[in-house]
C-alpha cells in the first residue's frame, strides 16, 4: 500500500481541484444571467454535490484545517479519468503555486525576480520543500537546487491506476514556482514515475532562454 495514503493533506489541495474542475466544466457560451446546471445537468464540475464540496473544503482551508489523503487520492483518480485531466492538473497545480505568494511573504519572496539564476533556482527548490507534506505528499521528498530536481517516493498522485497522469498536478506546482520566482521560460520534466514502474516519481525543472527558440528557428 502506497503509505502517503497514511498522511494528511491542506484543504487547499482539494478544494483547488474541485474549483479548476469547475471552470473547466462551465461552458463559455451561456448568457450571464442563464444556469449552468440547468442546461449542462450532467457536468460533475456544476453538480450540487461538486458545490458542497467545495464549500466544505472552503471552510477547512480556512480554518488551516487538514483532510484524509484517502479522500484527495479518490478526487485525483476521479479526474485522471476524464480527457481533460491533464489541463486540470495543470491549472490546480499553477493556482497551488500561485497560493504560496499571496501577502507579505508573497511580496517578499517576488522580490528574488531580480536576483540571479542561481539564486532563483535556491528560493525554488525552498518553495518545494516548504509544500511537503501539505501540497506535495509523499513519504519522502528530496529537493536539490542546481539544477532543480524533485524526487518523491509513495508520491500521493502516483498512487493512482492511472499511469501517472495525476503527477501533471506536482509538475505544474514545480513550473509555477519557478516562473514567480523569475523564471521566463521553464518545463518540469517528469523523468521516472512510481506509477508507471519506477521507483520513485523524479521531476527535472528545465530552464530555457528566453532567446533559444528564436535562435533555433533563425
Amino acid at each position: 500500500m502506497n503509505s502517503s495514503a497514511f498522511l494528511r493533506v491542506d484543504a487547499q489541495l482539494p478544494l483547488t481541484l474541485l474549483r479548476c474542475v469547475r471552470v473547466q466544466d462551465t461552458p463559455a457560451e451561456l448568457l450571464p444571467d442563464e444556469s449552468p446546471e440547468t442546461f449542462f445537468p450532467k457536468r460533475l464540475g456544476l453538480s450540487g454535490v461538486v458545490e458542497d464540496q467545495i464549500r466544505h473544503f472552503d471552510r477547512l482551508a480556512r480554518r488551516r484545517r487538514r483532510v484524509e489523503s484517502e479522500q484527495v487520492q479518490a478526487l485525483l483518480e476521479l479526474i485522471a479519468r476524464r480527457p481533460d485531466a491533464d489541463a486540470i492538473f495543470e491549472a490546480a497545480g499553477r493556482q497551488l503555486a500561485d497560493l504560496r505568494f499571496r501577502g507579505l511573504i508573497g511580496r517578499l519572496r517576488r522580490l528574488t525576480r531580480r536576483l540571479p539564476r542561481a539564486l532563483q533556482r535556491r528560493a525554488t527548490a525552498r518553495g518545494l520543500r516548504a509544500a511537503y507534506g501539505g501540497i506535495l505528499v509523499a513519504s519522502r521528498l528530496d529537493v536539490s537546487s542546481s539544477p532543480v530536481e524533485m524526487r518523491a517516493i509513495d508520491a500521493l498522485t502516483a498512487g493512482l491506476n492511472s499511469q501517472g497522469k495525476a503527477c501533471r498536478l506536482y509538475g505544474s506546482l514545480a513550473e509555477g514556482l519557478a516562473e514567480l520566482n523569475g523564471a521566463v521560460s521553464v518545463e518540469a520534466v517528469h523523468t521516472q514515475c512510481q506509477a508507471r514502474g519506477d521507483d520513485a516519481c523524479h521531476w527535472v525543472i528545465e530552464y530555457r532562454s528566453p532567446n533559444a527558440d528564436r535562435r533555433q528557428s533563425q
